[in-house]
């Protein structure tokens, strides 16, 4: 039995990775031309939103830092005035990784319409 992506029950192998009997779409040249400048001004907007999030990162680090330590002192509000404190062992740890807040430009290459 085929998952009928990319393969058929009789046999027939397409290895397109698409559904079989997948639409064809054409595209005219104005269409992909505004999607080329597309995703270039997209590439570009991303790249400029990476670059402030490194510019913040130590505010971000700041204000990550003053969250965590009022949830552990103060704690967070459940209900009317029942507070819940959460314990210093129980806070996750930093990850050893950049801090990721959108998907990265690198993440448009081979992107393909």
């Amino acid at each position: 039995m085929s998952s009928n992506m990319g393969g058929s029950s009789k046999g027939k192998v397409t290895n397109t990775g698409k559904p079989l009997g997948s639409i064809k779409h054409t595209q005219s040249k104005a269409v992909k031309s505004w999607i080329k400048n597309e995703l270039k001004q997209q590439t570009t907007r991303f790249k400029k939103i990476l670059e402030h999030m490194d510019e913040i990162a130590p505010k971000r680090d700041k204000w990550i830092a003053d969250f965590l330590e009022t949830i552990t002192t103060r704690g967070t509000n459940i209900d009317g005035d029942l507070r819940n404190v959460i314990d210093k062992e129980d806070l996750p740890k930093k990850p050893k990784r950049k801090f990721r807040v959108t998907y990265e430009s690198k993440d448009l290459k081979g992107f393909k319409h």
